[in-house]
């Protein structure tokens, strides 16, 4: 069975990146930050691609850049118009057309593994049964939804995003649709705070990809007032 993961991206120049990580670390850094990270979540999502029958896509933010530099290792899809629940729904169904199942992932937890991945790429292939994946992230929300069957638009819209009960609401309009395997937590990057317990869990990590280690070193080389790391 064929499946496909979407990372979900923004253009630095074309739309505010990591602004509450901007406020403190200026924007050229937390454009910085996004395409690191980004770029670390391509690997693994590529890395996943080696292993299993999954194609890996960037879903855009913006239509102009679907052709930008930036994003040329990979497959482009425009995530649409509208709010997020609207986008994810957008990339959802338009990848659920040409896969047996899709997983969608942000750009902000650079830390997951090909392990991770592989626990919900594992699961989501099957003939005859509604499966979903939905992994929760330390702040509310979720890091990873996987599917192999219609998730309704209400599901996706009805939902307030950014909140403290995002993924719990989220997960609630998902569990009448088929059987939902919940993987393992990840904390996301959207505050200054974050960048340590990110930078001690790449070091963590058993086998990183070359793009974990960059991200690591961009870590280690910001200034040292733009960090809770102590030297």
């Amino acid at each position: 069975m064929s499946g496909a993961i979407a990372i979900f991206v923004k253009t630095p120049g074309l739309s505010p990146v990591k602004t509450r990580l901007a406020a403190t670390m200026g924007q050229e850094n937390a454009q910085a930050f996004h395409l690191a990270a980004s770029r670390s979540v391509a690997s693994v999502a590529q890395a996943l691609s080696q292993q299993v029958n999954i194609e890996a896509y960037y879903a855009v933010a913006e239509a102009p850049a679907l052709t930008h530099s930036y994003w040329e290792d990979l497959p482009c899809l425009w995530q649409g118009e509208g709010g997020l629940g609207e986008r994810m729904a957008h990339i959802y169904q338009t990848l659920l057309s040409q896969h047996d199942f899709v997983m969608l992932v942000g750009a902000d937890i650079p830390q997951m593994t090909t392990a991770d991945l592989l626990e919900a790429a594992a699961w989501l292939p099957h003939e005859e049964q509604a499966r979903l994946a939905f992994a929760p992230s330390a702040d509310g929300g979720f890091w990873l939804f996987g599917g192999n069957c219609p998730v309704p638009r209400p599901v996706w819209t009805e939902v307030i995003y950014s909140q403290p009960d995002t993924g719990a609401k989220f997960l609630q309009g998902i569990e009448s649709l088929g059987e939902v395997k919940i993987l393992a937590p990840l904390r996301d990057v959207d505050e200054v705070a974050d960048l340590l317990p990110l930078r001690d869990a790449l070091l963590n990590l058993a086998d990183p990809v070359p793009e974990q280690y960059e991200l690591i070193r961009f870590l280690d080389v910001l200034p040292a007032h733009h960090l809770t790391i102590k030297r």
